[in-house]
């Protein structure tokens, strides 16, 4: 027993070296699906979702890690194939006794987190559960077979149709599981229609991360398609590649929210409007002018300018938010007396 579990000890070690990195690289678009699921950051769901990322490294790690230190030696004297008699786990009870339940046990339990967390953190349908439990165990067991898809110069280990039967039946149990939680302890009913006013701070920089996500993208494709009509190379650090990159800007940061009731891509995703009251046509101009340079100074000048002066501005935006709680921007003729009144937006914390 004890040999078996030690087995499991560099795939754990490899998980939780590799958890921080990963989860640190997934929390934006985390948030952003927590917003836009519940319209606000709940301490559970962010747990669940951190523990649901831990989860999934674990499962890679634990089913491909450790591979063979010396892949020329190994593949020369090893060739793995498939296995695929659905009933030689009862051979292998006979002959190897408790080392093959333990194995089959623990590809049931492998699974169990899945199934929960599709049907309680995700709130899929029960089948629609088991159709991502099923072909997940399909893809290790074929990166298994093919060397992690050919990364690995030959499989290491075995293909075994009985460890789909046995994960999809651990996910099951998950799911029975994450629906007896779903009855006992439902989840709060969300209005899909709810739109924040007043966001927080914390959702005003995911929904602004997105967007300038998104901007980076259009601008990259931009310079592809500038590459391919013949115009030549755009450096990054020059001035057709700050042009394009302010263009894209003032499109999704200025034009889209005032097309849209405040509403940029970002915000549509975190489910929130920057536009925080209503405003005459010139104190609206005046308000998107602000708070497209400001926001522009917070991130594009600060790498392109590189003066101390856009770190102090950083710096007086956040003592701002501390002392307003809203940025510099939304007190250009803001009338909060007047909101509820939209007819598109709710106030909400």
């Amino acid at each position: 027993m004890t040999g078996f579990l030690s087995t499991f000890s560099k795939p754990f070690q490899l998980t939780v070296l590799l958890w921080p990195f990963v989860a640190v690289l997934l929390t934006v678009p985390a948030a952003v699906y927590l917003y836009h699921r519940d319209n606000r950051l709940r301490p559970a769901s962010v747990l669940g979702v951190y523990a649901f990322m831990l989860y999934v490294l674990g499962l890679g790690c634990f089913t491909m890690y450790p591979w063979p230190q010396d892949p020329t030696a190994y593949c020369a004297t090893h060739h793995l194939g498939a296995q695929l008699n659905p009933l030689q786990f009862i051979v292998d009870i006979r002959t190897e006794g408790m080392t093959a339940i333990l194995q089959l046990g623990m590809n049931i339990v492998l699974f169990v987190p899945m199934g929960f967390f599709l049907t309680r953190f995700f709130r899929l349908p029960s089948w629609v559960a088991v159709a991502v439990c099923c072909p997940t165990s399909v893809c290790i067991e074929v990166a298994q077979l093919t060397g992690i898809f050919h990364l690995y110069p030959c499989a290491y280990r075995i293909c075994d149709v009985d460890d789909v039967i046995t994960n999809t039946l651990g996910g099951a149990v998950g799911i029975v599981l994450g629906l007896w939680c779903n009855r006992a302890f439902p989840a709060p009913l969300i209005d899909k229609a709810e739109v924040t006013v007043h966001p927080g701070f914390l959702r005003r920089c995911v929904s602004l991360a997105v967007d300038m996500g998104i901007i980076y993208m259009c601008q990259m494709l931009s310079i592809v398609l500038w590459s391919y009509l013949g115009h030549g190379a755009v450096a990054p650090d020059g001035h057709a590649f700050l042009v394009l990159l302010s263009v894209w800007f003032v499109v999704f940061e200025g034009i889209v929210p005032w097309c849209t009731h405040g509403r940029t891509i970002g915000c549509f995703l975190t489910r929130m409007t920057v536009e925080s009251g209503q405003r005459t046509m010139p104190q609206r101009l005046a308000f998107y002018v602000a708070r497209t340079a400001l926001l522009y100074t917070l991130t594009i000048g600060v790498y392109t300018w590189r003066s101390p002066w856009t770190f102090v501005l950083g710096l007086a935006t956040v003592v701002w938010w501390i002392a307003c709680k809203q940025m510099p921007y939304d007190a250009i003729g803001e009338d909060r007396s007047r909101m509820g009144g939209t007819g598109w937006g709710h106030q909400s914390s």
